[in-house]
């Protein structure tokens, strides 16, 4: 059984279904059963880039955790989606880890290693900025795609090869329990597939996605599950 929570304290986040940032943290609250209340931001309807987020968080960017204690009033905000997970992490160690444990900081480090591989090297590239970036050069949808699409291939390669060298039968991104990686990776994978990347020779990480997948928080986390996921994409 997981430790009582403090009922003063609870969480807000700011989100959007199709934000892999904000989808992070979707899961990992849902893993470690974390109570909190979606904000919904639409990101096509330009809501991010209103006055009022920005003085919630001056990149405009999501997700974004308010943290209100009931007890002194007071709110915090965290903006960026390592910064929120490693939070939670921090505050709520006992409940469902997501890093391995202290006594194993070869581990711990894998897991961040893998981490930064999605949130540095595929995330800020794919990201639909810069994607619609890239698009606006000659004003051509399919540079948008093949930019996207070899950025994934190009990442993804490199995780599968990290899982190769560290651990071939593990369950998951980092042995057999899930972790930060594991919440970071299933996101941009989700994504590489809505792009319509080419996955087909990465069966390892198709393997752990697999998995992950069939795990509630990743069910309950799943952008077609979300509360403003569009009635044409929503699954049950």
């Amino acid at each position: 059984m997981p430790p009582p929570l403090p009922t003063e304290i609870t969480y807000t986040l700011y989100t959007y279904y199709q934000s892999t940032c904000a989808n992070r943290v979707v899961i990992a609250l849902h893993h470690k059963s974390l109570p909190f209340t979606h904000h919904y931001i639409d990101l096509r309807a330009a809501e991010h880039e209103t006055a009022a987020f920005a003085a919630l968080n001056p990149s405009h960017s999501l997700p974004v955790l308010v943290i209100t204690d009931a007890t002194t009033g007071t709110e915090t905000i965290l903006t960026q989606s390592v910064a929120i997970l490693e939070y939670l992490e921090e505050a709520h160690p006992d409940r469902a880890p997501l890093l391995p444990p202290a006594h194993a900081p070869l581990q711990r480090a894998r897991v961040r290693e893998l981490v930064n591989l999605i949130t540095n090297d595929i995330q800020p590239l794919s990201n639909g900025r810069i994607a619609r970036r890239v698009r606006q050069i000659r004003d051509e949808v399919q540079d948008q795609l093949t930019f996207v699409q070899e950025v994934n291939v190009a990442g993804l390669t490199a995780y599968e090869r990290l899982l190769e060298r560290y651990g071939a039968d593990s369950m998951y991104s980092v042995g057999d329990e899930v972790t930060l990686a594991d919440v970071c990776l299933v996101p941009a994978v989700e994504m590489a597939v809505a792009y319509r990347t080419d996955l087909s020779g990465l069966g390892r990480v198709r393997g752990v996605v697999e998995r992950l997948k069939a795990l509630q928080a990743f069910r309950m986390g799943d952008w077609r599950r979300q509360g403003d996921t569009p009635v044409e994409v929503r699954i049950d």
